[in-house]
């Protein structure tokens, strides 16, 4: 088979460093999938990806030069209906011939369950990958990366992409590709750096592409650049008598911004870094004007930065003096708002939060505060922590006081500090230490990777504010629909979670949130209705959280149980531990059987549309009938009427196991509950093989389906074994 390398460059105007990396992802599953559609030879592992903020490339070695060919089968009209009276064909056998390229003579019959008809053997495929290339519609198709934006910047012409397309390279092998995009015909001329190399660049083909824009001053591969600019950051930190301070994201977004980074240093005043804490300075240079800082080796911070221009070393003196003087200014803002604030007190920021409107009619920033206090105090208790009540109470009171800052409020890029100075300004206003570790810890995680709050106060107090903020938001009608969370409605769920789970906290979550609900002057129908969208809300964060197991398994746990993270995920792993278990397997298939008859009989109710409310239901009625068990009285069947030996069996089997299922969901040991259920596998396999249910007699009928119907609640008191599918 010939092959030949690939090359496509999209060259553009500047694309924003946060939209590469996810389109250079798309650009290259997307010419995977049009490979694969088109039958064209390729291996995936051969494939590269380059960008710049002016490109984004993707280059494949070794693609074969013709589509696999192979050969099939088509079926045509009746035989009956291709011949008339005389032998002659019709105009229906020629049109078939037409269509598969053949004579009619060429045609063969063949028989099939639909009687006799024509057939005919063809090639297909077998195309030139460069005329399967060049169809209209190619290079559209594959350049719709999903930039959050995009723009059209030729009249007439729908097509849209991050930036205005300049120039575009196509070469197969080193012979040019003529594709036509946005009045662009592709040939082999790139460009080079905009200012070190304005000219043209000829690619002269596929493997020479990077050593061509390296004669161009252009780094064309993203993790060249990102190396180089962590060794010149580095450098010149160790030539300032320091080190660098560690910033993988700005690595990042810098490696996007630049196509020959070069390293500048610059300084600072050196009172400023007694002046302010090491946070805000550090904020100031990385949030606009991405510079890298400098630690001291003794710890602190170094009155430097470092910062990477675009281009080489002309001018490198004017540039340095241009950074140094922005910089200034953005810390003589921040000096003013530190020395602002911080000569207010504690109770004058708590004044000022209740004149901030939190959400409109759901008051203010200080009436949220003091709710998540009084949240936090009814969590510790109810999880019989260590914690010091005043202590929990004053850092729930005091977590947003930063919001009535000078630097959080109005400091725009320092926003993000929030909780970080909100520390600060607590400590300066004389608070207890332990009080202002708590302001800043409640804030995490902040994203999803982030670590957790350390002490126990401050997870209460983040489990209480996030509570807080989602019934509100909810009751505010601010529930996420779809992609839309303005509010971060799902990650305040995610976060509340993952600190449950990380701390063994085990607590009904929808309780909890029903009672934060009480806080709110509304309607009690309004807030059932947010009830339902609250729980909902951290049922679908739940079985993400739970995406490690078969979604079966997270569904039939769900499905019955409270929304208590912990043990969720305990039962969840429990019942997953029985997956391919002989025993198991026959009383899945007996769970199932069973659920099936009685919602044929119309003994089971119907199942409620919201999940959560299905589920309230069924374990509501679940634990009813286990209590009935466990009493032997006011069960749907009559045990004296089990007149069959399979019957008596599982009766007596059932019985026999009831003690220890509720011995073991009493201490919380899900593994010996399913053990248990498991052994009953056997029984409940022999009952269907050998009981007749829907049995003649009206009355042994209605004694049989009242047993199964008790034999149903009993499984689902623990999970719903009938989503289970057994393996």
């Amino acid at each position: 088979m010939q092959t030949a390398d690939f090359l496509l460059e999209i060259g553009s105007e500047e694309i924003p460093a946060g939209y590469i990396e996810p389109a250079l992802a798309t650009l290259r599953l997307r010419l995977v999938e049009f490979l694969k559609r088109g039958s064209i030879p390729h291996d995936p592992d051969r494939i590269d990806c380059f960008a710049t903020p002016r490109r984004l490339a993707v280059r494949l070695a070794g693609l074969g030069l013709e589509q696999e060919s192979s050969t099939q089968e088509r079926l045509g009209p009746a035989v009956a209906a291709a011949f008339d009276s005389h032998g002659k064909a019709t105009k229906a056998a020629e049109g078939f011939a037409r269509s598969v390229g053949v004579g009619v003579e060429a045609l063969q019959r063949k028989a099939t369950d639909r009687g006799e008809r024509l057939a005919a053997t063809v090639q297909v495929g077998g195309r030139s990958t460069r005329e399967i290339f060049l169809e209209d519609g190619f290079l559209r198709e594959l350049l719709q990366l999903g930039f959050p934006k995009t723009m059209r910047w030729i009249p007439g012409d729908s097509f849209a992409y991050a930036r205005p397309i300049r120039w575009i390279v196509a070469l197969l092998g080193e012979e040019i590709l003529p594709l036509q995009l946005a009045k662009l015909r592709a040939g082999r001329v790139s460009r080079g750096h905009r200012t070190l190399a304005a000219a043209g660049v000829e690619i002269q083909s596929p493997a020479v592409y990077e050593e061509a824009l390296a004669a161009a001053s252009v780094l064309v591969r993203p993790e060249d650049r990102r190396r180089k600019i962590a060794s010149e950051a580095e450098r010149l930190a160790t030539e300032a008598g320091g080190r660098l301070h560690a910033a993988e994201d700005l690595l990042q977004e810098i490696s996007h911004l630049v196509e020959h980074p070069f390293a500048v240093l610059g300084h600072f005043d050196a009172a400023i870094v007694d002046q302010l804490p090491p946070e805000v300075i550090i904020t100031a240079m990385r949030s606009h004007q991405r510079y890298f800082s400098v630690e001291a080796e003794g710890g602190g911070l170094l009155p430097c930065f470092i910062t990477f221009r675009d281009g080489g070393d002309r001018s490198v003196q004017n540039v340095q003096e241009g950074n140094e003087r922005v910089l200034r200014a953005r810390l003589d803002d921040a000096r003013f708002y530190w020395d602002s604030d911080r000569g207010r007190s504690s109770e004058q920021k708590l004044e000022a939060l209740g004149r901030i409107v939190w959400i409109e009619g759901f008051g203010t920033v200080r009436e949220k505060c003091e709710r998540v206090a009084k949240l936090s105090l009814r969590l510790a208790e109810s999880l019989d922590l260590g914690c010091d009540p005043s202590v929990l109470e004053r850092g729930a009171l005091l977590s947003k006081s930063d919001l009535a800052t000078e630097m959080i409020r109005d400091g725009k890029e320092f926003t993000k500090l929030q909780g970080v100075m909100g520390r600060y300004y607590a400590l300066e206003a004389g608070e207890d230490p332990e009080v202002a570790a708590l302001i800043e810890e409640h804030h995490r995680p902040r994203t999803a990777g982030d670590r957790l709050p350390d002490s126990e106060a401050a997870a209460v107090i983040a489990v209480a504010d996030r509570v807080d903020t989602i019934v509100g938001c909810i009751l505010a009608g601010f529930a996420p629909t779809g992609s839309t969370d303005p509010y971060g409605l799902r990650r305040a769920a995610f976060a509340v979670l993952r600190i449950l789970a990380e701390r063994e906290w085990s607590i009904d979550l929808r309780a909890f949130c029903q009672s934060a609900m009480e806080a709110f002057a509304m309607a009690g129908e309004a807030k059932l209705m947010a009830a339902d969208k609250v729980a909902d809300l951290f049922w679908g964060r739940l079985e993400s959280e739970l995406g490690e197991l078969p979604p079966e398994i997270v569904r039939a746990v769900l499905s019955v149980s409270t929304l208590d993270p912990v043990e969720n995920l305990r039962y969840a792993r429990a019942l997953a531990a029985f997956a391919g278990d002989a025993a198991f397997a026959a009383l899945l298939e007996g769970a199932r059987r069973c659920r099936n008859i009685l919602v044929k009989e119309g003994r089971l109710p119907e199942e409620a549309e919201e999940p959560q409310r299905r589920a309230i239901l069924l374990r509501e009625a679940a634990a009813e009938r286990f209590r009935r068990w466990l009493a032997d009285e006011g069960l749907a069947f009559d045990a004296t009427a089990l007149v069959e030996a399979a019957e008596r069996g599982l009766h007596a089997a059932v019985v026999a196991a009831l003690p220890r299922l509720d011995s073991a969901a009493s201490d919380g040991r899900p593994s010996e509950i399913y053990a248990t259920l498991a052994a009953l596998g056997p029984d409940i396999a022999r009952y269907f093989d050998e009981v007749l249910v829907n049995a003649e007699a009206a009355k042994l009928r209605a004694n049989r389906l009242g047993f199964l119907e008790d034999i149903h609640y009993l499984f689902t008191r623990f999970a719903d074994l009938s989503r289970i599918a057994a393996r």
